[in-house]
């Protein structure tokens, strides 16, 4: 099994990584023998997407046997089992993040040059000012995400709402704010380089 990472953060969160490698069929049937569930399997013809699917539900199971994800009516992901969970796939690699207590996101992303052409729509004009590469460009996209994934409800504006602090290429923790009308936290998130992708979640 291509479990990449397996990552106990504390005793109530934990931190996931699949790599794709296998095929459809090869996916299918490792699920199939691990009795998961597959009756809501998505009928897409992008065949990535369908691995994507598969790997989620195998990597929860390496942490949790007989626990399924279901969605709440704004799509945000949680377990049988009363765990919350934070998914996030790009490429071959899919992420999750496990929280017993409290809510929690994850991101991964490839580093590729189109966040060049959407930054304006996610960073302020501090943020514009302080980050000079693609790399530094990907790890705020992703760490929005995972704020927002955190947030679970609609009507967050990425330039308004979501703040990055203490941020440093040097160093791999971090702090996101969350500054909503009726809601504001500041999380600990942690970064971390995988190949050419990066990966952050909350803490």
């Amino acid at each position: 099994m291509p479990v990449y990472q397996h990552k106990k953060i504390s005793e109530t969160n934990f931190l996931g990584v699949w790599n794709i490698t296998e095929t459809k069929e090869m996916l299918i049937t490792t699920a199939k023998n691990a009795k998961i569930d597959l009756s809501k399997i998505p009928r897409v013809k992008n065949e990535n997407r369908t691995k994507q699917w598969v790997s989620t539900r195998l990597l929860v199971n390496h942490f949790f046997t007989k626990t399924t994800i279901s969605y709440d009516h704004l799509g945000k992901p949680f377990l049988s089992n009363g765990w919350n969970i934070s998914i996030s796939h790009s490429g071959n690699y899919v992420a999750i993040v496990l929280n017993k207590t409290e809510n929690c996101g994850v991101d991964i992303e490839k580093i590729a040059t189109k966040v060049d052409r959407i930054k304006h729509k996610f960073l302020n004009a501090t943020d514009l000012q302080n980050l000079q590469t693609t790399e530094e460009l990907t790890i705020y996209w992703g760490a929005k995400e995972a704020l927002y994934k955190y947030y679970g409800k609609k009507e967050v504006l990425f330039i308004e709402h979501l703040f990055i602090e203490d941020f440093s290429l040097q160093s791999d923790e971090f702090k996101g704010t969350i500054k909503m009308p009726s809601f504001e936290k500041k999380i600990a998130m942690n970064w971390e380089k995988i190949d050419d992708y990066t990966l952050v979640y909350t803490l």
